[in-house]
């Protein structure tokens, strides 16, 4: 279906992505962009449910849809995984949000009901943010009462998990990251929030955060980005409980040795999570719909196409709340 876009998140490492220095599969010619807020401009005879005029959260995630095998999936307008079938995907799709109109298959758009009348659209991208988040909070099986631990809370992807693990009742939420301004920030949010300034050291790291938890946490969730060693993910995986859980949702290209005996003897489970699905997109909307989780915190630095390359600059220097978004439409 076709959509005006209303507002796009620029993530902060866009000019990494668009340089090639990333790799990321991108097919050139292309208009780039990740998942976007959409007003329905036209929709296909045989899509239902949808109409014309309604705000939707359009997901980049398009997946080959197989229910046996291994289905390939691309992030439409910014990545492939490189395969033969892949490719065929991304020249059918190959365009994305960084546009005044974009197009989406139709299982990619969400429908957020009374999101036309929202009066700060320019919040309305930091949804992707939280549904990431909150798919790996899910994916943990996250109760209410437990621990958390969300490594790399200083990213955008960081702050949101702070946000969600708090509205999903959360009892401690112990934000890990290096910035330690990000972190007071996030401090500032809930008395449930203890921050733990990263040193690089792992088992001083791993002491510190246990120390923030009761005996060690319930679940980690890792959204931490690209770092020079896997260290910060194994502290916080030291700091688990017995039967804890650790999601996998961040950006690390190494490969993790994972401490087997520990995680045999303590029944730990180590699971992964990408992207968000439909249910979780609406969820999440009716969370911050409702006010249970407040984007009040949450600071928009907004650009117009023609800036856009002022937007690549703010979004490399902004993490945690603050974020860089285009309003094609203004």
């Amino acid at each position: 279906m076709l959509v005006d876009v209303v507002a796009v998140r620029v993530p902060s490492y866009t000019r990494q992505v668009l340089t090639g220095e990333l790799h990321y599969d991108l097919p050139a010619p292309l208009v780039p962009g990740p998942t976007c807020i959409g007003r329905i401009r036209a929709v296909a005879d045989d899509v239902f449910g949808v109409d014309v005029g309604e705000v939707a959260l359009c997901n980049s995630l398009y997946s080959s849809g197989e229910t046996a095998g291994s289905p390939d999936e691309i992030l439409i307008g910014w990545t492939g995984t490189g395969s033969a079938r892949s490719a065929r995907m991304q020249r059918t799709w190959r365009h994305g949000s960084f546009a005044q109109r974009a197009c989406y298959p139709a299982p990619c758009v969400t429908v957020l009901p009374g999101a036309d009348q929202w009066t700060r659209p320019e919040l309305l991208p930091f949804l992707a943010s939280l549904a990431i988040a909150d798919g790996g909070l899910r994916r943990g099986g996250l109760r209410g009462g437990q621990s958390v631990i969300v490594n790399g809370a200083t990213g955008n992807l960081g702050g949101a998990a702070v946000l969600a693990a708090l509205a999903r009742g959360a009892t401690q939420v112990i934000a890990t990251g290096r910035r330690r301004e990000s972190l007071a920030t996030l401090e500032k949010l809930d008395s449930r929030v203890r921050p733990v300034v990263l040193t690089g050291d792992r088992a001083r790291d791993g002491e510190a955060i246990r120390a923030k938890t009761d005996a060690g946490a319930d679940l980690l969730l890792d959204v931490i980005a690209h770092t020079p060693t896997t260290d910060p993910t194994l502290a916080c995986l030291d700091a688990l409980r017995i039967r804890g859980t650790a999601v996998l949702v961040g950006g690390v290209r190494h490969e993790l040795a994972l401490p087997y005996q520990r995680i045999q003897r303590q029944q730990l489970t180590v699971t992964g999570s990408f992207m968000f699905d439909s249910a979780t997109a609406l969820e999440v909307w009716q969370l911050v719909r409702s006010g249970t989780i407040d984007l009040t915190p949450v600071n928009a630095c907004s650009f117009d196409l023609e800036h856009f390359d002022d937007a690549l600059n703010t979004a490399a220097s902004l993490s945690g709340l603050d974020y860089t978004v285009l309003l094609p439409e203004s």
